[in-house]
């Protein structure tokens, strides 16, 4: 216990120094210069993965493009609040979503259901109680698993077209898979 310690706060040091020396990047500029509206008025929502870099995106400085991260690329509460602050505050005009191969996401009840356990052995509280504190009923409502990730992306992009508070401002929106072994992005 005392080394995994040891690492958290030696990577916690780390980060700290990466963070004293963002400044010293190249393609570091000061923040104060950048509005709050995206060069490309574009909102990327994508999966919380960590494969999936701004990189893939073509993305090479802030200001760039509004990125919203979420497990499986999901429009929930949450992004949906983050997208129509980004339209309506921050006049992004496309939306890009892009799912992943490999994706975590893509779960079937039973794993959602061992997810719950993880938690409850973990934290020491029953199964029950992880759903309460969750406000679900199930551990399918509180992980809201896929089992296709084309499937679970075109899903999303059609939940926001067909949404009346997008559709109505005439958004773009558009499809992708990342491959996450060949980096290839293909559009849906």
């Amino acid at each position: 216990m005392i080394n995994l310690v040891g690492q958290i706060m030696m990577r916690s040091q780390d980060l700290e120094f990466i963070f004293r020396r963002w400044k010293d990047i190249k393609y570091y500029f000061p923040y104060s210069e950048l509005g709050n509206t995206p060069k490309w008025r574009t909102a990327i929502l994508t999966c919380m993965d960590c494969r999936i870099i701004s990189n893939i995106f073509g993305i090479d400085d802030p200001g760039e493009v509004i990125i919203i991260r979420n497990a499986g690329s999901l429009l929930t509460f949450d992004s949906l609040r983050s997208l129509l602050i980004a339209i309506y505050e921050q006049n992004v005009e496309t939306i890009i979503v892009v799912g992943h191969t490999d994706c975590g996401g893509c779960m079937t009840p039973p794993r959602m259901n061992q997810i719950i356990m993880n938690i409850s052995e973990r934290t020491n509280r029953s199964s029950d109680e992880i759903l309460k504190i969750l406000n679900v009923q199930t551990a399918e409502e509180a992980f809201l698993g896929f089992t296709n990730v084309e499937n679970q992306t075109n899903e999303t992009v059609a939940n926001i077209k067909s949404h009346p508070l997008f559709s109505a401002v005439g958004v773009e929106v558009q499809g992708y898979i990342y491959n996450t072994k060949t980096g290839e992005m293909t559009k849906l």
